[in-house]
C-alpha cells in the first residue's frame, strides 16, 4: 500500500506542474503543414501482363487514381523512360522500349513516385533456377575449380546452405559440392581452414591452398597448405624437443608441406610442374620450421628472403633456381594468372619487378626472371585484377585506370598473349563506375563487373555480357540487378544442357533472385 500510496502522490504532482505551466507553453507551426497530401495512386496488382515481355512488346498495370492526371504521369521500369500507350483510371498500358533491363515499374506524378511490381524482360542470360544452391555460404567465394563431377570452393565462409554445427561436422573456408550445387562427401577437409584466397591443383594430383591462414584442421600452416586427393591435410610424424616428463611428446603430427611465408598473405597459387609450387602476393620471406630445434609448444623458423612470388618444392622448401633473394615489386600486388606454359603474369599499385620497368604489370619467365618481351608500353596504373582464358588465349585488365600503354581504356583492356592491347575492344561510357573484374568468354564476349549502373547511358546492372568490339546486346543484358562483387568465373553448362556460367564472389543477388555467393546463369548463345 506504501507504494501505490507514493505513486499516486507522485502522479498528482506531475499532473498540477503540467497544468500550472500550460499558460506559457507556445504551440509552433506544423513542421508538416503545406505538404503535398496523398494523390490517392498506387499498383493495385502485384503483377504486371504480361509478367515477362521483350522490347518493343506492350504490358499492362493495374493501377488505381488516375483519372485526374492521366496526361500528367511519367511511367518507368528500372529507372528507364517508357512509353506510356494508354492511361486510364485502374489501367496503364506502356511500350518496352528496346534498350532496357529486368526491374521495379514506378509511376511518378508532381514530384511524387509511386512504386509497383517488377517487369522481367526476356532475354539470353537467366538464372539457373534448377541449380541447387538456396542460402549457398554465408561468406565471400574467392575461388573454386573443377574435380571429381564437382567443384572445390574455398573463401572466407563457415558454413554452406546452414548444414555446419561445428561439433561433428565443419564447413570452413574449404567445402566441396557436386554438379548440382549440393554438399557432397566425395572430399572431406577436417576443420578446415578460414580465408582461403586460392586453390590450384599439382601435378601428383594432391591440392595446394594459400591465403590468410594459420592453421588448417587444427595444424599449424604459414600461409600456404598442402591437401591429399581426399582433402585431407598431408601431414607427417617429426621429432622434437620432449619439454615434459610425457615420452609422446617426442612426436609432433604436422603439416607435410614445410614452407610458407611471413611479412604479409598469399594471395594465389598455381601448381607447376615436378609437383612445385609457385605462390604470389605481398609477403616478404619463405618461412621453414626447423623441427630438430622446436618442441610442441614452441617453433624455431628458418626464414629467406623471398618479396612477391616464390616457388616450392613439393615439400615447401624454397625453390633456389626460381628468382631467388630477389627485390619484387616496389607496390603492392593484387592478382596474379597463369598461362599455359607456367609463366605467371602479376598485376597491382606498382611500377618496377626486380628492378626492372613494370608499369602496373609483369610478366615472369618459368624461372622467375622478367619476361622483357611482354608487350605492355607504358601498360597501366592501378590495375585491380586480372583474368586469362587460355582458350582463346586473351587476358582482361580491369580497374581505377584511364588508359592502357597510352591509349583510351576507361579502366578495361583486353590484352593479347604478347601483353599489347586489342584495340578491337572499346568499354562504352560506364558513368562515375569503374571496372573490378573482365573475363573473356569461349565466345569471344566480355563478362565485365564493376560499380557501374549504366552503359552508354542506358540503366543496367553493374554485370554486362559486352561483345567482342565492346558493344551491348539487349539480348545478353536485359537481366537486372546483380549485386555484390564477382571473383571467379568458369565456363559450363546448364541444368538443361545450355551454355552456363559459374559464378563466385560476394555475390549476394542476380536477377531478382537470391545468390549465396555463388549463382549459376544461363547464357545462350
Amino acid at each position: 500500500m506504501k507504494r501505490l500510496d507514493m505513486k499516486i502522490i507522485c502522479l498528482s504532482f506531475i499532473l498540477f506542474l503540467l497544468t500550472a505551466c500550460s499558460k506559457d507553453l507556445m504551440v509552433g507551426e506544423d513542421p508538416y503543414s503545406g505538404g503535398k497530401g496523398s494523390l490517392g495512386i498506387g499498383f493495385i496488382s502485384n503483377y504486371p501482363t504480361p509478367e515477362v515481355a521483350k522490347p518493343g512488346e506492350l504490358v499492362e498495370f493495374q493501377v488505381k487514381g488516375l483519372r485526374p492526371y492521366v496526361g500528367n504521369l511519367d511511367f518507368f521500369v528500372n529507372n528507364t523512360p517508357m512509353e506510356v500507350v494508354s492511361a486510364e483510371d485502374s489501367l496503364v498500358v506502356v511500350r518496352v522500349p528496346m534498350q532496357i533491363s529486368s526491374g521495379d515499374a514506378k509511376i511518378v506524378v508532381e514530384n511524387q513516385v509511386f512504386y509497383g511490381p517488377r517487369l522481367q524482360i526476356q532475354g539470353n542470360v537467366s538464372f539457373d533456377a534448377n541449380y541447387g544452391i538456396v542460402n549457398g555460404f554465408n561468406g565471400f567465394v574467392s575461388d573454386f575449380i573443377p574435380n571429381a563431377g564437382g567443384y572445390i570452393v574455398v573463401g572466407a565462409f563457415t558454413n554452406f546452405e546452414e548444414q555446419a554445427n561445428n561439433e561433428t561436422t565443419f564447413i570452413r573456408g574449404i567445402h566441396f559440392i557436386d554438379a548440382n550445387g549440393r554438399s557432397s562427401s566425395a572430399m572431406t577437409f577436417g576443420k578446415g581452414a578460414y580465408n582461403i584466397n586460392s586453390i590450384a591443383r599439382m601435378s601428383s594430383g594432391s591440392f595446394v591452398v594459400g591465403g590468410a591462414i594459420s592453421s588448417f584442421n587444427d595444424r599449424e600452416v604459414y600461409g600456404i597448405a598442402k591437401l591429399l586427393p581426399s582433402g585431407r591435410l598431408d601431414t607427417t610424424v617429426v621429432d622434437v624437443i620432449n619439454t615434459t616428463e610425457f615420452p609422446q611428446n617426442s612426436l609432433d603430427t604436422v603439416s607435410s608441406f614445410n614452407g610458407g611465408v611471413t611479412g604479409g598473405s598469399v594471395l594465389k597459387v598455381f601448381g607447376v610442374a615436378d609437383d612445385k609450387v609457385i605462390a604470389v602476393g605481398n609477403f616478404t620471406r619463405h618461412l621453414k620450421i626447423d623441427y630438430t630445434y622446436s618442441s610442441r609448444e614452441t617453433r624455431r623458423p628458418i626464414l629467406t628472403s623471398a618479396r612477391n612470388v616464390m616457388r616450392l618444392k613439393s615439400d615447401g622448401t624454397l625453390d633456389s633456381t626460381y628468382s631467388y633473394n630477389h627485390e619484387g615489386a616496389n607496390g603492392a600486388i593484387a592478382d596474379a594468372v597463369q598461362m599455359a606454359d607456367n609463366k605467371i603474369v602479376l598485376v597491382g599499385a606498382f611500377s618496377q619487378f626486380n628492378g626492372k620497368a613494370a608499369p602496373g604489370i609483369v610478366r615472369l619467365n618459368v624461372d622467375g626472371t622478367v619476361d622483357e618481351g611482354f608487350s605492355v608500353g607504358s601498360g597501366a596504373s592501378r590495375i585491380q585484377s586480372i583474368t586469362y582464358n587460355p582458350q582463346v588465349r586473351k587476358f582482361v585488365v580491369a580497374g581505377n585506370f584511364s588508359t592502357f600503354n597510352g591509349t583510351a581504356a576507361n579502366g578495361v583492356a583486353v590484352l593479347n598473349e604478347n601483353g599489347s592491347k586489342d584495340d578491337g575492344f572499346v568499354l562504352g561510357d560506364i558513368g562515375a563506375g569503374v571496372p573490378t573484374y573482365g573475363y573473356v568468354l569461349n565466345n569471344g564476349k566480355v563478362l565485365l563487373d564493376g560499380t557501374f549502373d549504366t552503359y552508354n547511358g542506358v540503366p543496367r546492372s553493374n554485370l554486362l555480357v559486352l561483345e567482342a568490339n565492346g558493344s551491348m546486346l539487349q539480348l545478353y543484358n536485359s537481366f537486372s540487378p546483380f549485386s555484390g562483387a564477382l571473383y571467379k568465373v568458369v565456363e559450363t553448362t546448364s541444368s538443361l544442357g545450355n551454355p552456363a556460367l559459374l559464378l563466385g564472389g560476394a555475390i549476394f543477388g542476380f536477377d531478382g533472385h537470391r545468390a549465396g555467393r555463388l549463382v549459376r546463369i544461363e547464357i545462350k548463345n
